[in-house]
């Protein structure tokens, strides 16, 4: 596969990074009588509360002094795959648990692999459990503490609350990892991965419309790449399906 649709497929993949779901609110009461433990609960994979979304995602990704953007419209279905299109569905993107799919109508091509092509431009190596929290709004590597409550200290500042946390896993190594969140609305603003197998600190930045549970927008940036991922027209759906099929007779794209 050349390069530059290597590019391309990977874009549409961070996309799935930004993708705001349900729109749900809580209550000034309902956050301040919320416990400790619960707060971790909620916080760990975000605030989505709806089986599905539609709406639209731009991306902009900078690296290397070079900038790259691109608009798609986005369907997901919570824990099972995101659908990303480019206009007049000249070009869809797939992304399941188990690989992500890719077709292009203008050149009559088609690629299928494995998660792992995210790894040429995301700062760390996700899986689709991390990605689908990181698009929500929750803690992306939440399966990795088990010791998270006991490491848990508040920070002074206002309305805000702090967890952190050390372990190691076969993914990162041994790792430091934080969480800053907002307690009323309760909502994450930032996270921050330090890891021995990464030569740089990844931070995710998220910004918010209001008093919305989930991003408007998110900034993940770390060895020496940044993405910019700002959403638009996103509603809650009850039924959600992922149209894709591989038109017979396209080309398979390989890597070089």
């Amino acid at each position: 596969m050349r390069k530059s649709k290597i590019l391309g497929v990977g874009l549409g993949l961070l996309l799935m990074a930004a993708c705001k779901t349900g729109l749900v609110k809580e209550s000034n009461s309902t956050e301040r009588l919320m416990s400790r433990d619960a707060e971790i609960e909620r916080l760990a994979n975000g605030m989505n509360e709806a089986p599905g979304y539609r709406g639209r995602i731009r991306a902009t990704l900078i690296q290397n002094s070079s900038k790259k953007e691109v608009t798609l419209s986005v369907r997901a279905i919570t824990d099972e795959g995101l659908l990303f299109s480019a206009p007049l569905g000249m070009a869809k993107l797939l992304v399941t648990p188990e690989q992500v799919a890719f077709y292009n109508k203008l050149d009559r091509t088609y690629f299928e692999g494995a998660m792992s092509q995210l790894d040429s431009l995301l700062p760390v190596s996700f899986n689709f459990e991390q990605l689908q929290r990181l698009l929500y709004g929750g803690m992306v590597f939440s399966e990795d503490l088990k010791d998270l409550k006991q490491n848990l200290r508040r920070r002074p500042a206002k309305n805000t609350a702090h967890y952190s946390s050390t372990f190691s896993s076969d993914q990162f190594g041994e790792v430091s990892y934080a969480v800053t969140a907002q307690l009323n609305p309760l909502r994450i603003l930032r996270q921050e991965l330090v890891s021995e197998r990464y030569n740089d600190t990844v931070v995710v930045l998220y910004a918010y419309e209001k008093d919305e549970a989930v991003p408007s927008t998110i900034e993940l940036t770390g060895a020496g790449k940044k993405l910019l991922l700002a959403l638009s027209d996103f509603e809650a759906q009850k039924a959600v399906n992922l149209p894709f099929q591989i038109p017979s007779g396209y080309r398979l794209l390989r890597k070089k």
